[in-house]
């Protein structure tokens, strides 16, 4: 029965995590549920101030995890903690540690850190590199593991990314990331952001400052394929290698998102270990050779300013793909390099 007290209004969402676990009157909550089925305004009800959220302690409609794995990183993950940190809170972040001769950074206040084995115990006895392909599909189950356990206690929506990489909701239309995803109404499983692979243009920008706005030092991007990535998820899925797809899923590109990778933001960091025989054993020659590559042609190219194209090249992201790669974008032509809106370069 209701507790006699001073009442409240408050919404029917709002009703149902608070009576979750303890009982409320079903003919009430019916006649909530008919009015939402039936697209009509759902009433407003008087709830015991008991049972009424605190406005001063209630948790956001949406709580949302943010997972990464870092290895070897010299730049990045103070920039992504300061970010997703700054939008979700610390305690909402979950870091891998990837490898036991790695170190847990000092620092960083109520994060979670989890530290796990790079390798299995046999090739880390016997020295063997671990291959880039069997890596990444290491870490990708991981995460998805991971973030199937979040879903299961207390969260809603989990980010998954590389720590060099950062989505963004366009800050025109939407306060920050957490604003975007408060006010999202979920129809997909995942959303993507079109992916921006920020790249030092070596002929007129100098070597990156880590200890100030990347975006303030970069002007020039290539649209990316490969980092439009299904980052944010809505429902425990199984995301593939690099995660850059979802097994057996779809992906849908948000026109308001945009998914940063700061990876080729300074060729010294991107660089740097180009030659070590070990990332050589493991796999790494060709990709390195890609970014060398990308870093020349953006070097020799003239970029095009992003605003006028951007919804031609999510367009074409969305509906260009290749039959045994249906459930991930495939490469644009070229692919364009252009000038990153002045909007978005004032988000990080």
């Amino acid at each position: 029965m209701w507790v006699k007290s001073s009442y409240k209004t408050v919404t029917f969402a709002q009703i149902l995590r608070k009576t979750r676990h303890i009982g409320c009157p079903r003919k009430e909550l019916r006649r909530w549920a008919s009015c939402g089925k039936a697209g009509l305004p759902q009433p407003e009800t008087k709830v015991p101030a008991h049972l009424a959220p605190d406005p001063l302690t209630t948790s956001p409609a949406v709580k949302v995890a943010c997972i990464t794995t870092v290895r070897n990183d010299r730049i990045f993950l103070r920039k992504w903690i300061d970010y997703y940190g700054g939008n979700f809170g610390r305690q909402s972040l979950f870091v891998i540690i990837d490898g036991l001769d790695e170190t847990i950074p000092a620092g960083f206040e109520g994060v979670n850190f989890l530290h796990l084995r790079h390798r299995d115990w046999a090739a880390e006895v016997s020295n063997v590199p671990l291959r880039r392909v069997v890596m990444e599909h290491n870490r990708s189950r991981a995460i998805s593991d991971l973030a199937r356990t979040l879903w299961r206690y207390d969260y809603d929506a989990v980010i998954a990314t590389d720590v060099d990489e950062f989505l963004v909701a366009d800050p025109a239309r939407h306060a920050s990331l957490d604003a975007f995803i408060q006010s999202h109404k979920p129809r997909t499983a995942t959303l993507s952001g079109m992916g921006l692979d920020v790249v030092q243009d070596l002929k007129s920008e100098p070597a990156i400052d880590p200890s100030q706005p990347f975006l303030a030092q970069r002007r020039v991007a290539v649209v990316s394929n490969a980092y439009t990535k299904p980052v944010l998820a809505f429902k425990p899925i199984t995301w593939g290698a690099g995660l850059h797809r979802v097994k057996r899923r779809n992906f849908h590109i948000h026109p308001d998102l945009y998914m940063f990778h700061f990876g080729m933001i300074d060729y010294e960091t991107a660089m740097g270990r180009a030659n070590d025989p070990n990332l050589i054993a493991a796999g790494w020659g060709p990709h390195m050779q890609r970014r060398e590559s990308l870093f020349r042609m953006v070097e020799a190219a003239t970029p095009t300013p992003a605003e006028p194209l951007l919804d031609d090249f999510r367009s074409r992201l969305t509906w260009k793909r290749r039959l045994l790669a249906w459930n991930k974008p495939a490469p644009l032509p070229g692919p364009p390099v252009v000038l990153i809106p002045q909007g978005l370069r004032s988000v990080l």
